[in-house]
């Protein structure tokens, strides 16, 4: 077996784990920058509602302008934001993205496509598990504070790229 069949195998049984093992889901999303504020008990029903999702190099997992149906925590690997055919940022190991469907009355549509740079292992909660977590006000408030820290981190990336191109 060569190094590269050793990291496929890492790869594949470390998804099996996460797919098979709800205790093996929790400690995964609890290392996860995005789920810093959520308490134990909450972040231990979002891993039992993940669905842990694989995806393969330059494989894009959403389209811009699609309807947004999932809410993405990356827990391996990393991806690119694309908006209209130009890369916008990087989605690192702990980051998320669709978080607008929390946001939303009805459908939305994506902001951009992302395309897995390499092997990718993701934890997917749907739009119904949204909409479940919109019912429980506690649940939402630890959601929040975890969505505005996001969307902070967004933000504050976005105008360090406008402040780089404003120099040139």
């Amino acid at each position: 077996m060569d190094e590269f069949d050793a990291i496929d195998q890492h790869f594949a049984a470390y998804a099996a784990q996460l797919m098979q093992d709800p205790a093996a889901r929790f400690a995964a999303l609890r290392k996860c920058s995005f789920f810093e504020p959520m308490p134990d008990d909450w972040l231990q029903r979002m891993a039992q509602a993940a669905q842990i999702k694989t995806f393969k190099s330059d494989v894009s997992i959403t389209t811009q302008d699609d309807e947004m149906k999932a809410f993405y925590v990356i827990l391996y690997g990393s991806a690119d934001a694309y908006r209209n055919g130009k890369i916008v940022g990087t989605i690192e190991t702990g980051d998320c993205f669709g978080e607008g469907i929390f946001f939303a009355d009805g459908n939305i549509t994506t902001s951009a496509t992302v395309i897995a740079d390499d092997k990718i292992i993701a934890a997917e909660f749907s739009k119904r598990m949204v909409e479940e977590m919109h019912a429980d006000p506690a649940a939402m408030i630890s959601m929040n504070k975890a969505l505005l820290l996001a969307l902070f981190k967004k933000l504050k990336a976005a105008n360090h790229k406008i402040e780089k191109l404003m120099l040139v």
